[in-house]
């Protein structure tokens, strides 16, 4: 079997396939893998905080990769990650955790490699063609999972997508991460009364022009050396599958980043002498296209809490729809918040005035549960060997905002690939037995 995306899903799909027996090869399109995690320095795992009952919903390959970042002094233990329900860890550490899972597991790994074309015949999708430094070659597989993100095979392979939300197409806001060294970490404010007083400085500056859309708290390194911390601030809009916006975006996030950690050196405590360290290698993308599967995760899923017998992942992280307009400056300042609520403070925006029936009330899973994440919400409506995980699964636009975080996104990559590996002899991904898959998961540690 194929992976085509090496990301936290994409890691995920391809160790447990091969510990199943099948032949998997994994993809990936940078020098190395974790994708937001490390690509996006998106240095916090979230979507892991249990019900109000207890029950967990990650566990499995999820719990190996922090343990092995736990091991190096990276990343947060996994207990007392879960009790705070957020894991900081250090991008560097994922990578090297990430590259030993996955040789470990007997995968084959192919770095520097992006998908061209895909080769269908009928209802299957035969091979892949791939795009990189030894040129153009064609991989051929009886099974796909498509962890690219962006829903990339699926697109190539003629299957149906959907991408942003129904109102007028537009996705979530993207974010160019940035992090700054040379801090004095102890007085930069991260929670409580220092926090109030440089959010309240943030607003001043937002009404100023600051081309940012809020203070971000930042989470302290596990690492105790670590002078440095990554913050998300910027805001940035266009569709994540069309070059020129992509362009647009990751030069126009770097431009931003460059006049906030001027302003910070200016306005917060504790960073005078700070300079910015880096930008993330990639603007890290929240939405993009959405495959149509055989069955769809709903926004009345989350907020009732469903259900569902044919379970492969749970998750309890709310709605997070990061503002489409993608607003910074004054324009945030009004918003006043992150996500497109009814609460919103910009009561002139055309989803309030015309569309409120798209803007939920609240964004909390029923009960503090969790929702099911059902196996048919992985398996493409069209192509009967091809599946996807993380953020590209069957969902529509809010439910996405919520299973696209790290904890469940790893969480269907390892339903995934077990999945696949289940379906390697007949590459039929509609006769997995379920009920099979479901008792490998618990197995192998999986929260189901």
């Amino acid at each position: 079997m194929v992976v085509a995306g090496g990301g936290p899903s994409g890691i995920c799909a391809a160790v447990a396939a091969a510990r199943a027996g099948a032949r998997t090869l994994l993809i990936e399109r940078y020098g190395f893998l974790g994708g937001i995690a490390t690509a996006g320095w998106v240095d916090l795992l979230l979507g892991i905080a249990p019900a109000r009952t207890g029950e967990m919903v990650v566990g499995g390959l999820f719990r190996e990769l922090v343990d092995g970042m736990a091991a190096l002094g990276c990343a947060r233990p996994f207990d007392e990650g879960i009790r705070a329900g957020r894991i900081p860890f250090e991008p560097e550490a994922f990578k090297l955790v990430a590259d030993a899972l996955v040789l470990g597991s007997g995968a084959d790994l192919l770095l520097h490699s992006t998908v061209g074309e895909a080769i269908v015949a009928g209802d299957r999708l035969r091979a892949l063609v791939l795009e990189g430094k030894s040129g153009a070659r064609a991989v051929e597989a009886r099974v796909f999972v498509d962890a690219t993100g962006d829903a990339d095979v699926v697109a190539r392979a003629g299957a149906r997508w959907e991408m942003g939300r129904p109102a007028d197409g537009r996705v979530q806001a993207m974010s160019m991460i940035l992090q700054m060294g040379g801090l004095d970490v102890d007085r930069v404010p991260t929670r409580g009364e220092d926090a109030e007083a440089v959010k309240a400085a943030t607003r001043e500056a937002l009404m100023a022009g600051l081309p940012a859309y809020r203070w971000h708290s930042p989470e302290r390194s596990p690492d105790a050396r670590q002078d440095s911390l990554a913050f998300n601030v910027t805001h940035l809009s266009g569709d994540p599958t069309d070059a020129t916006d992509l362009s647009r975006a990751e030069v126009k996030g770097r431009k931003d980043a460059w006049e906030i950690a001027r302003w910070m050196r200016e306005a917060v405590p504790g960073m005078e002498r700070s300079h910015l360290q880096l930008t993330a290698h990639m603007v890290g993308v929240r939405e993009s296209r959405r495959m149509v599967g055989r069955e769809t995760v709903t926004c009345e899923d989350l907020l009732t809490g469903r259900k569902r017998p044919d379970a492969i992942a749970r998750c309890t992280f709310g709605l997070d729809v990061h503002c489409p307009m993608a607003h910074t400056g004054p324009e945030a300042a009004q918003v006043d918040g992150v996500a497109c609520r009814q609460s919103c403070g910009k009561r002139d925006c055309h989803m309030l005035t015309r569309h409120l029936d798209e803007v939920p009330e609240h964004g909390g899973v029923a009960d503090r549960s969790w929702y099911d994440i059902p196996w048919d919400a992985l398996v493409s409506a069209d192509l009967r060997n091809l599946l996807t995980c993380g953020r590209s699964v069957s969902a529509d636009h809010q439910a996405m905002a919520s299973l696209r975080v790290m904890g469940p996104a790893m969480a269907t990559g390892q339903a995934a690939g077990a999945g696949a590996a289940l379906a390697a002899e007949s590459g039929d991904l509609t006769e997995v037995d379920v009920t099979e898959l479901q008792r490998r998961l618990r197995d192998a540690g999986a929260a189901i």
